[in-house]
């Protein structure tokens, strides 16, 4: 496996994991209160827990794969870095419209808050799932 498949999958999961987290206590808070959390202790906490699980994860990578790690991106595995970018790009453009959209009728700053950053969410798990559906593929 290359190590830039290792790496999206690393990515993929550590981006499931926090996106399905802060689905959930969106969701959870919106039963519970029925209005949506404010945005700044939610967002601070899962980007600083994204980061960090991230940087973890790709010092671990690094270290077990040294090799490969410092190996030069090839233009096969360039390409497949594209196309995920492409896909996660086409992704996010649709959630943002959607977005803004659905902010027209509710008018919640917060809810649109949400909706784009799940977009944002979204668009990235699909790009590391179409760069490793790449390698996997093998074109």
């Amino acid at each position: 496996m290359a190590f830039k498949e290792k790496s999206a999958w690393l990515l993929l999961l550590a981006t499931l994991s926090v996106g399905l987290y802060m689905t959930y206590v969106v969701v959870q808070t919106y039963v519970e209160q029925h209005q949506v959390p404010a945005v700044l202790p939610v967002f601070i906490q899962l980007t600083i827990t994204l980061i960090v699980l991230s940087v973890i994860g790709q010092i671990v990578l690094a270290i077990t794969n040294r090799k490969q790690a410092e190996q030069k991106t090839d233009e096969r595995e360039k390409l497949f870095i594209r196309r995920g970018q492409a896909a996660a790009g086409g992704v996010l453009a649709v959630g943002v419209v959607t977005s803004l959209l659905h902010f027209l009728f509710l008018n919640d700053g917060n809810l649109l808050f949400y909706s784009c950053l799940l977009s944002l969410v979204v668009a990235q798990v699909t790009e590391y799932a179409v760069q490793i559906a790449s390698f996997r593929r093998g074109y």
